[in-house]
């Protein structure tokens, strides 16, 4: 019996569009992440959703309770669906980051090193994949709703897969994205469709 996991990106936040570092810091939703998250309500309306786990940041959850308006459950949180901590780069822009630091700055992005203070690559591997197949125990065949960030789901992705940490940031996901993953019975990961925004073109907020 497979259990199907939705993999949501919360929808777009102030830390976005100013391209701001928020990786434990808070941001809000703007009013098209709003929007955003509405359209993917509308899009999940006529999906069966048995439960549903949130990042623990009002971002995800401001997310998860827009896009599961429809549906007679309430997240639960986890802080382990949360962004990667990027320790003194919080809620820095990272234009100005990558003008005054451009080698470190490379080398975060290849995977070799932390940010200053901050959490690595594999410890956010570890914990987003550890979130997700406790979600998987949990709610063994059915569907459950994962409402995490960007950098969090790609590192998750890339651990279920089994890429090498070098090409942890080898993905691309929108704000209010879905990526659907079925999980067998006997463990095996399908990723299914990724990266799915259809719901969102020509949203405004």
């Amino acid at each position: 019996m497979s259990t199907e996991v939705l993999v949501i990106r919360h929808a777009q936040t102030f830390g976005n569009v100013e391209g701001l570092f928020c990786g434990h810091s808070e941001t809000a939703l703007t009013p098209l992440g709003i929007a955003q998250a509405k359209a993917l309500g509308r899009r999940l309306a006529g999906v069966t959703i048995d439960a549903a786990i949130s990042s623990d940041l009002s971002r995800a959850a401001d997310t998860a309770r827009h896009a599961l308006a429809n549906h007679a459950i309430k997240p639960a949180f986890d802080r382990r669906l949360r962004e990667m901590h990027y320790g003194d780069w919080e809620a820095l822009p990272g234009k100005d980051l990558i003008e005054r630091h451009p080698e470190m700055m490379q080398s975060f992005f290849r995977c070799e090193i932390s940010a200053p203070g901050g959490e690595s690559v594999e410890e956010l591997r570890k914990r987003t994949s550890a979130a997700f197949h406790e979600a998987v125990e949990t709610h063994r065949g059915k569907t459950v709703a994962l409402v995490s960030h960007g950098n969090a789901i790609m590192a998750l992705l890339a651990e279920l897969l089994g890429m090498p940490a070098a090409s942890t940031w080898a993905f691309a996901l929108d704000n209010a994205s879905l990526t659907r993953i079925q999980v067998a019975g006997s463990g095996r990961v399908t990723v299914r469709t990724m990266n799915d925004h259809s719901h969102i073109e020509g949203v405004e907020g």
